[in-house]
């Protein structure tokens, strides 16, 4: 019973638009003279001009959403991409040990291996201090 009232729904719609259309087309059928900038069009049905005009508007709108919709889609794969990256790096931190072996007073006062890496992406931080002080 549903799929029956779906098609019968759909063909309605069908026929509805089709009954439009021809009306409009009956209704807007005067021929006119059309005169753009460099070129001049005599004779041309009003509503062949309103056809052709909505077209090209629809066009270019659906271009211009086109482009916005593919930059966010690109946009929104690359954000993917860095989540699922640093999801599986904050899995490796989550399965290292608490605390390691006790350093040593040399290795608390100086810095580490590794300690400080990528902070001089952000522009400087601790490392970038202690290498200015040295």
């Amino acid at each position: 019973m549903k799929r029956l009232v779906y098609w019968l729904v759909l063909i309605g719609l069908f026929v509805g638009t089709l009954w439009m259309g021809w009306t409009f087309r009956a209704s807007n059928s005067l021929p006119v003279d059309l005169e753009l900038i460099w070129v001049q069009l005599p004779h041309v049905e009003l509503w062949f001009i309103i056809l052709v005009a909505m077209a090209v508007g629809a066009s270019l709108s659906g271009l211009f959403f086109g482009f916005a919709w593919l930059r966010q889609r690109l946009l929104s794969g690359r954000y993917r991409r860095a989540i699922r990256r640093l999801e599986a790096e904050l899995h490796e931190m989550r399965s290292l040990p608490l605390s390691g072996p006790r350093a040593s007073r040399d290795e608390v006062e100086g810095e580490a291996p590794g300690v400080g890496e990528g902070v001089e992406e952000l522009g400087g931080g601790r490392s970038a201090a202690l290498a200015e002080r040295a």
